[in-house]
């Protein structure tokens, strides 16, 4: 996922090279190039969130008023998070090619502390999405991935922790070998503090998903840590920081982990 900053002799192409559309078309070509590093830098095997930050904010400031252009901004800027952004995207996309990413801006505005109105954003668009499936416009599928995406939300800010798991063993249900289904709820499992139940979903996910995942690392690590399977749970969080540098929950969770752990024996 990463890639410096556009080089500042792009930046100045745009700085010194005019107004109109010569002007315009330069501020695009260095917006798209920024997003593609941006883009580069999430979906690498080492992703770095602050480079990708950089690179997003870089074309955020070119292209504030072209909201096509923001809109393709907003899934990137919730991944990097920058979720103050993010929200600002996604409503250029609502402005311009109309729906709703209610499931989206409810996770952006929980991960902001502002936890009322992602509590409110995340049940209306599971209200929403009940009515489009209802209505056939969308099919169980994409219901059922408002469901993982709502119910991991109010999960992991730890807001209405059985009313998320409730949505996330329905999506489950509808999904039953998904495993982003079924790490999530291997999370609401942990976030109660059912432990042995969240390892059970936990290590199925990493089955389906391979232990190349990050996230899936750090939930696993974060478990067996609660287990008392210290050494394992070190392990697992070293690979998920390995592959996900800032991730500062896991950190958290390692540094912790390392006082517990007693010192390697001497020989």
């Amino acid at each position: 996922m990463r890639h410096a900053a556009a080089p500042a002799s792009l930046v100045a192409l745009v700085v010194l090279g005019g107004c109109g559309a010569i002007g315009d078309m330069r501020s695009q070509y260095v917006a798209n190039r920024a997003l593609r590093e941006a883009s580069a830098e999430l979906t690498g095997d080492s992703p770095r969130l602050d480079r990708a930050r950089r690179s997003l904010d870089l074309a955020y400031r070119l292209r504030r008023g072209d909201p096509r252009f923001l809109a393709r901004l907003a899934e990137p800027y919730q991944a990097a998070g920058g979720f103050d952004r993010a929200i600002r995207c996604y409503e250029a996309a609502e402005e311009v090619y109309g729906g709703t990413h209610e499931a989206q801006v409810a996770y952006c505005l929980l991960k902001l502390g502002k936890t009322e109105a992602g509590a409110e954003r995340a049940l209306e668009a599971v209200r929403a999405a009940s009515d489009d499936l209802a209505a056939q416009r969308i099919g169980p599928e994409r219901y059922a991935n408002v469901l993982n995406d709502v119910g991991y939300a109010l999960v992991d800010a730890k807001v209405q922790l059985d009313e998320g798991a409730e949505l996330i063993e329905e999506a489950v249900r509808l999904q039953p070998t998904v495993p982003a289904h079924i790490d999530s709820l291997g999370w609401a499992y942990y976030r109660r503090g059912e432990y042995a139940d969240a390892a059970f979903h936990l290590e199925r996910a990493a089955r389906l998903m391979g232990r190349r995942n990050p996230e899936v690392l750090w939930h696993l690590g974060a478990v067996h840590a609660q287990l008392g399977k210290l050494r394992r749970a070190e392990s697992e969080l070293r690979q998920a920081l390995e592959l996900e540098p800032a991730n500062e929950e896991a950190r958290r969770t390692l540094r912790h982990l390392l006082r517990e752990l007693p010192p390697p024996a001497t020989v």
